[in-house]
């Protein structure tokens, strides 16, 4: 009879290798790694965008013996490889001004693909916000301001810079924030809003630039714009930082909201402006942001801790400008000093960190990931976090990053003098194939037919599998059950049966290929032995005897036979049992007992044992158990329902039953070889039994 049992079962993919969330993505680069050596001179990406293509956008700055630093765009196609129909072999360098210090600090694409960057030039006089728009294929767009650059005094005469650059999609107009530096140690926050074509827009505050100066103590303080974002109404929210430049532990959150046309909203906070310090020592920079839908605020950055260092950390401004309960730091280590400058929101809701960590002459690029209620994910990476370095360099630091329509995180910063960029997997990545058969062992023989546990080691991402049993190695009939686990428990299997088994992992709509076929071979219903008493053992217990087998693999019950005689044809007696052991009582003295087994599983018996035999003792007193006196035996002896009284030549005797007080219950005649005495109308308790004529009184127990 053929058996064959499908379990099916869900996985995540069939890749042929295991991807944990937070891995490095092997479809990427160089075992998910990118070095984009510019020239020999310092080059350091600082902001990504994605186009909708899959290609990958890296800006920067990097260094030329000749125009000193330039702003630097590299762009990717989806698998790391660079784009050589973007610049010079997907290199852009641009000198902003003749021989300026030229920073890129952000990069925004509008909906015709054009690419804007953001940052500074200083021309070694005056340092003033930088904007530069390219074509898609990385020329210069002639169109926008001045042959395509944007050159802009926050203030007049003093040091300006960009650091995030938005474009509002429903105007189009290009939304930055950055700082206008006064001195070494005073600053003011800005936000500026330009047309499309690059010229500043009158609407807001009107002349295109807020400078964030609010209340009467700002003058204080050295600030920095580091990230904003723009509603579909026109408000915009930013957040950076301010530091009190004389004070140790100087550094606060700064936010604000400005309405569309340029003023403070107060219904943020009263006045526009919220600062918090954060829970530890005040040391607090925010480096980005989310806007949720109900317009609160997540931002991230840095908090300089008690140790002496900064951890991640990321909280939550309502809409009116105070903090929430959702916050939460990452710790990296200790020692290991991180600062987060991205945070994005995944395909699933969780929060996804981007920086560096470690010490002045050694850092990584540093991820972390948080569930939407601010834990941090253990599922992702390790115990929530991921670090990367790139080759020898000591020096690796992240300072942007995005994710992907597929989940997939991209990262992107510097190591040594080199863009750096990285693509880490998102989600849990399944492997359909690396498992393997563990439990019966391949060959195995003697398993249980009835109950028999099979195990395989997990497949990476699945939650359940396909398994096939089958007595044919061609698994050429199919029954389909289903599991959630590594492990199933067969129970209908038959005895005495070679089985072939393989398995394979799922996601539903593919499938991974089969594992290697292993077979096994069940248990027979007669394979045990009977143990004791042994065969033809004398002087045994009369009152109780324990029979003993050994156990039968797969059987799910026993069934004992007793007789008197060999052929187990006079008054066989049968006891069933759950064990390998059954204890039977009231044997009859001095008597010679035939006794076999057989087992029962999956609805058949198997065969009988061959039988022993055992002899009892002697009796030992007349007055309990079985006792055999002159030419009668009575038993059995405790009683409940009956006597017997074997006797050999008494028929016709008369016998009677008394009570300790000699008050007689029960009389009548023995009848001939055996002679039945009803005893269930007798009150329970001690009785005494006499053949009529003789001197011996057998006493009896009636349970």
């Amino acid at each position: 009879m053929k058996i064959l049992f499908c379990i099916i079962a869900l996985v995540l993919t069939t890749n042929t290798f295991a991807q944990p969330a937070g891995s490095l993505d092997p479809t990427f680069g160089t075992a998910g790694k990118v070095l984009v050596s510019i020239n020999s001179g310092e080059a350091k990406a600082h902001s990504i965008a994605l186009q909708s293509d899959g290609k990958i956008i890296a800006v920067g700055h990097s260094t030329s013996p000749l125009t000193g630093k330039d702003f630097t765009i590299v762009r990717l196609l989806s698998d790391g490889t660079l784009d050589n129909t973007f610049g010079t072999n997907g290199i852009v360098t641009t000198d902003v001004q003749l021989g300026s210090e030229d920073y890129a600090y952000s990069v925004a694409l509008q909906a015709d693909g054009k690419i804007i960057l953001a940052g500074s030039s200083d021309d070694g006089v005056n340092r003033n916000a930088a904007l530069v728009r390219y074509n898609s294929d990385g020329t210069i767009d002639s169109t926008f301001g001045v042959n395509g650059i944007v050159l802009t005094d926050f203030e007049n005469a003093q040091q300006d810079e960009i650091r995030v650059v938005k474009i509002h999609a429903l105007t189009g107009n290009i939304v930055v924030g950055g700082s206008t530096v006064i001195s070494t140690t005073v600053s003011k926050p800005v936000v500026a809003r330009y047309l499309s074509n690059g010229t500043l827009d009158n609407t807001f505050n009107s002349n295109g630039i807020r400078l964030l100066w609010v209340t009467s103590l700002d003058y204080q303080y050295f600030y920095s714009v580091e990230d904003l974002m723009v509603q579909p109404n026109g408000k915009i929210s930013a957040v950076g930082w301010r530091n009190f430049v004389n004070q140790s532990f100087s550094y606060d959150y700064w936010t604000c909201r400005i309405s569309t046309d340029g003023t403070m909203d107060n219904t943020f906070s009263s006045d526009g402006v919220a600062v918090f310090n954060g829970s530890y020592n005040g040391n607090d920079r925010a480096y980005s942001m989310i806007l949720k839908s109900n317009n609160n605020m997540i931002l991230s950055g840095g908090a300089y801790t008690s140790t002496i260092r900064y951890d991640f950390t990321a909280l939550e401004i309502s809409a009116t400008g105070t903090t929430t309960s959702w916050n939460r730091k990452v710790d990296f280590g200790s020692g290991v000093s991180a600062t987060s400058y991205r945070i994005a929101e995944d395909n699933n809701g969780k929060y996804v960190m981007a920086g560096s960590s470690g010490t002045t002459n050694n850092k990584s690029f540093s991820l972390a990931r948080l569930t939407s209620t601010s834990a941090i994910d253990l599922n992702f990476g390790t115990n929530g976090m991921v670090n990367t370095t790139f080759g020898t360099n000591a020096l690796n630091e992240c300072f942007d990053m995005a994710i992907q329509a597929d989940n997939k995180i991209v990262a992107v910063g510097y190591a040594g003098n080199d863009f750096a960029i990285a693509r880490y997997v998102g989600d849990d990545v399944a492997d359909l194939n690396s498992f393997q058969l563990t439990s019966p062992l391949n060959l195995a023989i003697d398993r249980s037919f009835s109950n028999l546990v099979m195990d395989w080691t997990d497949a990476f991402g699945a939650t359940s599998y396909e398994i096939e049993i089958d007595d044919d190695q061609t698994f050429s009939s199919s029954q389909t059950q289903s599991v959630s686990t590594s492990s199933y428990t067969a129970t209908n299997l038959l005895p005495n049966t070679e089985y072939f088994w393989r398995v394979k992992a799922s996601d539903g709509t593919n499938w991974g290929t089969s594992t290697t076929v292993w077979s096994f071979k069940t248990n027979g219903l007669d394979n045990f032995y009977l143990i004791s008493p042994t065969d033809g053992a004398s002087n045994q217990n009369y009152t109780s005897i324990t029979l003993d087998w050994s156990d039968n693999t797969g059987s799910t019950s026993y069934e004992v036979q007793i007789d008197t005689t060999q052929s187990f044809s006079t008054t066989p007696q049968t006891y069933t049992s759950s064990t390998s052991t059954k204890s039977i009582n009231n044997f009859l003295p001095s008597k010679t007992y035939y006794w076999r087994v057989r087992s029962f599983g999956n609805g058949t018996w198997g065969s009988w044992t061959d039988e022993w035999s055992f002899t009892t003792k002697q009796s030992s007193t007349a007055s309990i158990s079985e006792v055999e006196v002159n030419a009668f035996t009575l038993y059995p002896n405790p009683t409940t329902d009956f006597v017997y009284i074997q006797s050999n030549n008494l028929e016709g005797s008369l016998f009677v039953v008394f009570e300790n007080s000699g008050r007689v219950v029960l009389n009548g005649t023995i009848e001939g070889a055996l002679t039945s005495i009803q005893t269930n109308t007798l009150t329970k308790g001690v009785y005494y039994f006499q053949i009529a004529g003789a001197d011996k009184v057998i006493q009896f127990v009636v349970q």
